[in-house]
């Protein structure tokens, strides 16, 4: 197994400026020749991890978190493709949500504590993606983890605009999963039990995929592509007195905490009830690729990256990361809209995020789970 070093600084950075030349990572050419097969949904699972567990760096790069310099365990994969309608137009200002269990088989999720104390400190465990024109995401990650009762597998949840819960999937590795010592894993994608559910062939074959190696990569690094095809369809949420309907707002330098890094002021036209988000924008509206945690006054830590507002008027957020061109792409969720916060399923304590109950046999590591 190819181990993530700290080499993978040098690769986030390469992976970083990616994303921020051209602003898309396809031509629609090509992309449509054969026929769009909707993706299937599948269970949220009871593991997507409650708000506690979720790192403020929650951008799309798993593998490193924070400031860290240790890189999550495990071989290093990209995934990465469109949110597409049935048409095979791409929906922008999608938030795409990524989760799964780290390189020994474990999620972050913990319903009584800060994060399962069983996985690897230094993988993030969830990240999320804006998407902009070309409806395009990309993730770097960690090969998913094999745990007991289920094939290897990344979970991934998706909000377009006019909805307010995500739909939600998931992607399977086309191999036999094999073991810790070799042999093969008690679940394969012949039996794995959510992977059955999908009877339609396509759908099926749609979420399968070929992981091969990354051109010019490090060794053992991975890559697959998985376009999620929907049946949903987007509704323009203009936002209220914004031109085009869209925050994209220039941050203002002011003066750091002591000894603290620089800092920018945004500075947003509030709506009561509304919940903002802020992402480094490197080309104008385009791309949104990195969700940044922020404060919310002048003198306050960065602790959050989410924040509803509970009046109209201007709301100052606080970020320590400077956008490319000084603009900051700032998005906003309806009141009653997904906050990225699981809810009540066929009876779980706790939703989704909870603990299955005794004997369930479903998606999730072995009972009881890590807490």
């Amino acid at each position: 197994m190819h181990l993530v070093t700290a080499k993978a600084l040098e690769t986030r950075r390469r992976f970083l400026r990616q994303l921020a030349v051209g602003g898309a990572f396809y031509s629609v050419s090509g992309l449509l020749a054969e026929a769009l097969t909707l993706t299937p949904q599948q269970t949220q699972g009871p593991f997507y991890p409650l708000a506690k567990n979720i790192p403020l760096d929650k951008d799309n790069d798993l593998v490193l978190v924070d400031d860290r310099l240790t890189p999550a365990k495990g071989i290093i994969t990209y995934v990465s493709g469109r949110i597409l309608d049935s048409k095979g137009d791409p929906i922008r200002d999608t938030l795409v949500e990524l989760w799964h269990a780290d390189d020994g088989g474990e999620y972050v999720f913990a319903a009584n504590a800060p994060r399962n104390p069983h996985s690897d400190p230094n993988f993030a465990g969830f990240g999320q993606f804006l998407t902009g024109s070309d409806g395009a995401y990309k993730f770097r990650t960690v090969k998913a983890g094999l745990y007991r009762g289920r094939t290897r597998h990344f979970h991934f949840g998706v909000t377009i605009p006019g909805q307010k819960t995500r739909f939600t999937t998931q992607v399977y590795w086309k191999e036999v999963p094999h073991g810790p010592d070799g042999s093969v894993w008690t679940t394969t994608n012949d039996n794995d039990g959510v992977l059955r559910g999908v009877h339609d062939p396509e759908q099926r074959a749609a979420i399968i995929r070929d992981f091969s190696a990354v051109p010019g990569g490090a060794a053992g690094e991975q890559q697959t592509t998985f376009d999620i095809v929907l049946g949903l369809t987007p509704v323009e949420q203009p936002y209220p007195n914004a031109e085009d309907g869209v925050l994209v707002i220039a941050g203002v330098p002011v003066a750091p905490l002591p000894g603290g890094k620089p800092r920018f002021k945004v500075s947003v036209p509030a709506q009561a009830g509304y919940s903002y988000e802020v992402y480094a924008d490197p080309t104008m509206g385009n791309l949104g690729w990195a969700a940044l945690p922020f404060a919310t006054g002048a003198t306050d830590k960065v602790d959050r990256n989410i924040h509803t507002a509970t009046s109209e008027g201007t709301l100052d957020l606080y970020v320590e990361k400077p956008s490319v061109k000084g603009f900051y792409h700032v998005s906003f969720r309806v009141p009653g809209a997904n906050l990225g916060t699981p809810g009540e399923r066929r009876g779980f304590p706790g939703g989704p995020g909870g603990p299955p109950p005794p004997g369930f046999g479903g998606d999730g590591p072995p009972l009881p789970p890590p807490n």
